[in-house]
């Protein structure tokens, strides 16, 4: 799992360094997946695992996870965006009204609700809600630090009902079918294929989250019990057909649809042996640390890159990726050391020692470290 969601990563890193590359899963796609994934991760730590005493070290903990590099990076971009002169960051905060500057600032500071700025707009100098960012007199998302980092706001509203849904089964059903049917409602008005409806909005987001919880409560432990018995054949073949599907995604001879479809059934059905190749395997653990931050410096990273190689007249777009790519995975590993590692231990320190079910008789045969990887 660790290869496959930094996989994912550098498949956004690549969406933005060159729009319309059918390299791997695609920007969206990859976001989806990672949705899936935490799911199926918050799930083990808290239904699984019980990991986490109460309510609000599960909190504290997930915040320390993504609130430490984050602000790193905010930072260093603030400081990018000024000594750049980055006129489209600049001229948000210049043209936006005092609410809607409040409502820049307070999301950049504290990360909480990133994903609502691309429902608001501003419309005869006042902040109003639009169903497209871009019927804006002023383009709201150009104010944000990090523009990424609206899929943080998503994961943080997930992690806010977590403790209270999954430990329950049939209010996962409810909500799974509720998110689904809005999903189809909002397809039928014509919304629910537009961005930012597609795929930034939370309430249909949440299939996809519950969808991971239920891989991890179904699944989990009829494929455990498989590969115990064949020594790890099943997930090592799982996560190969994973990443041989993340790299071949564009090659599918199908509709971009059912191709996406496709792409979330086979991440539902297999991330179950993706967490079991991890468990077997401490190299993964290791890839898997980077993913996040891959995912939140790579735009800071394609920023600074991007003004160096126009500056020198670099413009081959391979060039460009290949930058891009070796800086931001040199640039994760600085900070996942730096910053990543120290708070890491804190957040051990923050959890509970965790009460594994002991109706779930095949858990013997998984490692049982903490899995506190994925991108959120």
């Amino acid at each position: 799992m660790g290869l496959l969601r930094s996989l994912l990563a550098l498949s956004v890193v690549i969406y933005h360094a060159r729009p319309g590359s059918t390299l791997l899963v695609g920007g969206p796609n990859a976001v989806r997946c990672f949705y899936v994934i935490s799911g199926f991760l918050i799930s083990y730590v808290l239904v699984e695992r019980r990991q986490y005493a109460s309510v609000r070290s599960f909190y504290l903990s997930r915040y320390l996870r993504l609130y430490p590099i984050y602000v790193v990076v905010a930072l260093l971009a603030l400081a990018a965006a000024l000594l750049m002169h980055q006129e489209h960051f600049l001229a948000v905060y210049r043209d936006s009204p005092p609410s809607a500057i409040a409502v820049l600032v307070l999301t950049n500071l504290f990360l909480i609700g990133q994903d609502w700025i691309m429902f608001l707009g501003v419309q005869h100098h006042a902040l109003v809600p639009v169903a497209n960012f871009n019927h804006s007199d002023v383009a709201l998302y150009q104010g944000m630090l990090i523009h990424p980092a609206w899929t943080l706001g998503i994961e943080l509203s997930f992690y806010a009902i977590a403790p209270f849904v999954l430990p329950r089964r049939k209010l996962i059903y409810a909500l799974l079918l509720g998110s689904l049917l809005l999903r189809w409602y909002l397809v039928h008005l014509g919304l629910g294929t537009r961005d930012p409806w597609s795929y930034r909005f939370f309430p249909t987001e949440l299939a996809l989250f519950l969808a991971g919880a239920l891989a991890q409560q179904w699944l989990l432990p009829w494929f455990a019990a498989r590969d115990a018995a064949h020594r790890g054949i099943w997930s090592l073949a799982g996560t190969l057909a994973l990443i041989a599907l993340c790299a071949l995604y564009y090659e599918l001879s199908l509709p971009s649809h059912l191709a996406v479809f496709v792409l979330m059934g086979a991440f539902i059905a297999l991330v179950p042996l993706a967490f079991l190749f991890q468990r077997r395997h401490e190299f993964d653990v290791k890839l898997g640390e980077l993913s996040y931050p891959i995912y939140i410096v790579h735009w800071l990273v394609l920023s600074v890159t991007g003004h160096v190689l126009r500056r020198l007249g670099v413009l081959a777009p391979w060039v460009w990726i290949l930058v891009v790519l070796l800086t931001t995975i040199a640039a994760a590993m600085v900070l996942n050391k730096l910053v990543g590692e120290p708070f890491e231990r804190l957040r051990v320190r923050l959890r509970g020692a965790g009460s594994p079910d002991p109706r779930r008789r095949w858990r013997g045969s998984i490692p049982l470290a903490p899995v506190e990887a994925g991108r959120g």
